[in-house]
């Protein structure tokens, strides 16, 4: 058995209540003892932003009681002057109850463009209230030829994975960038039973019978999958990878620590690739 524990960033998109297929409600308890099981995990850190609902305030009244939490990123829009962009960010240090963060990611890739967003991304450098800045990316046009920026956070699944052959994300990487992966489940859709798939993404239930099917062929687990074809071809990522509840997270231990052959990760990503469609994309769903 492997132990990527280390590798696993908790997401907190699912603390905002309304997030993802299945929007699963739970109360500040439950998403504590979400937390202290990361901990326990000793997974590497945390994933948040000013757009999740409460979830700023629910890890920083949990993050208060602690003697050591992990790592925090969290993430902003990146738009406005530097005193706007200033007091938005104390906000959200205010919120999770710290002084500084690891990481600030700029949640629109557009918006890294603006040189106040720049300037402003290096002040917080400067003044050592970040380690790291960061841009949540959708495509490979985004990555920037930029060394101030470190970490790219960028959407990677079985459906939607040719980012990973980009010449300018393979340059990024070579020259000392992180990435941290995220969307690997489809907001839960690649895990979902086909009965439960919403209407406006029918379209999708046939790859996804598909994909079911060829992990049950080859004796493997659809989460095992999911996960590790990430961490064999990024070996130095981070997986940002949310959960409702603590079973679903222990699940998730559980099963990507689990080895599996080469052969089937090549194949799966075939798979993949004989299913374009734009609906991989969540940007794209109107429902």
């Amino acid at each position: 058995m492997i132990n990527y524990n280390d590798r696993i960033i908790i997401g907190t998109a699912q603390f905002s209540n309304n997030y993802g297929l299945s929007k699963v409600k739970n109360n500040i308890p439950s998403k504590h003892k979400l937390l202290d099981k990361a901990l326990e995990y000793k997974c590497h850190g945390i994933d948040t932003a000013l757009e999740y609902g409460d979830a700023q305030k629910i890890i920083g009244s949990w993050a208060i009681k602690k003697k050591y939490i992990p790592k925090i990123y969290t993430k902003i829009s990146g738009l406005g002057n530097i005193n706007e962009l200033n007091k938005i960010f104390s906000k959200c240090l205010e919120d999770l109850k710290v002084n500084k963060v690891e990481g600030l990611f700029i949640h629109n890739q557009d918006n890294w463009r603006n040189n106040s967003t720049k300037l402003f991304a290096e002040k917080l450098i400067n003044e050592d209230k970040i380690n790291h800045i960061g841009i949540s990316i959708y495509d490979e046009e985004a990555i920037p030829d930029d060394s101030l920026v470190s970490v790219l956070q960028i959407p990677i699944n079985i459906f939607n994975h040719n980012i990973l052959y980009s010449k300018k994300l393979e340059k990024f990487i070579n020259n000392g960038g992180e990435v941290h992966v995220r969307s690997i489940f489809l907001q839960g859709l690649i895990l979902m039973g086909l009965e439960n798939i919403p209407n406006f993404l029918i379209s999708l239930k046939e790859p996804l019978s598909t994909f079911q099917n060829f992990c049950k062929n080859n004796h493997i687990d659809p989460l095992s999958l999911c996960t590790n074809f990430i961490l064999r071809r990024l070996p130095n990522s981070k997986l940002v990878l949310g959960s409702d509840n603590l079973s679903q997270l222990d699940e998730i231990i559980n099963k990507m620590n689990v080895k599996i052959d080469d052969n089937i990760i090549k194949d799966a990503l075939k798979l993949g690739n004989n299913y374009p469609n734009k609906l991989w994309d969540p940007r794209s769903w109107n429902n």
